[in-house]
């Protein structure tokens, strides 16, 4: 069985799609995950399965839509692409509050490329390959244009910090171990 990664979109931030931890765990086992374990309360979960991505991440919107009343945006990644993307995150010195993964659904269009030019902070930088996006926010993610224009795009996308995403790697360590 294949570690696997759920990154849910847009769950309990500011007191909407309320969705509880224990409640996650058990959609991702009734769409055939085992070992589910949730980080933190905003839609994380690494569990294992043999499912496809794409097959995988629509069982478990599915199954949130039917336990919560919402169908969430589902990205999903294995271990191993989560710890490629650490590999791959140019600005893990920096402090992990100002640093962020974006979890694009699907690659962008190379015209992406001018759209995030044209919107970023003169001290705000990125680098994008294929469905990842990293991002450096010295100014912060509130006050952040680029972040809040990322959601613009015609992808479904979510975000986590450094922090997070390492909490994520290592613990899809533990459940693949």
């Amino acid at each position: 069985m294949t570690v696997q990664v759920g990154l849910l979109r847009a769950v309990n931030v500011g007191g909407k799609n309320v969705l509880p931890m224990a409640d996650l765990r058990a959609v991702v086992a009734g769409a055939g995950g085992t070992g589910a374990r949730t980080y933190l309360q905003s839609g994380n979960v690494v569990f294992r399965s043999d499912r496809a991505g794409p097959e995988l991440a629509a069982a478990i919107a599915d199954g949130v839509l039917a336990r919560a009343g919402f169908r969430p945006p589902v990205l999903i990644r294995t271990g191993g692409d989560l710890a490629a993307a650490l590999d791959f995150c140019p600005y893990g010195a920096a402090p992990e509050a100002e640093v962020h993964a974006v979890f694009l659904g699907r690659d962008l269009p190379r015209e992406a490329g001018d759209f995030l030019k044209a919107v970023a902070a003169p001290a705000e930088r990125w680098v994008w390959r294929g469905r990842l996006l990293w991002l450096h926010l010295p100014g912060g993610l509130a006050r952040s244009k680029l972040a809040h224009r990322l959601m613009a795009l015609p992808v479904d996308a979510t975000m986590r910090n450094l922090k997070t995403v390492r909490a994520l790697a290592d613990l899809a360590g533990k459940v693949g171990a």
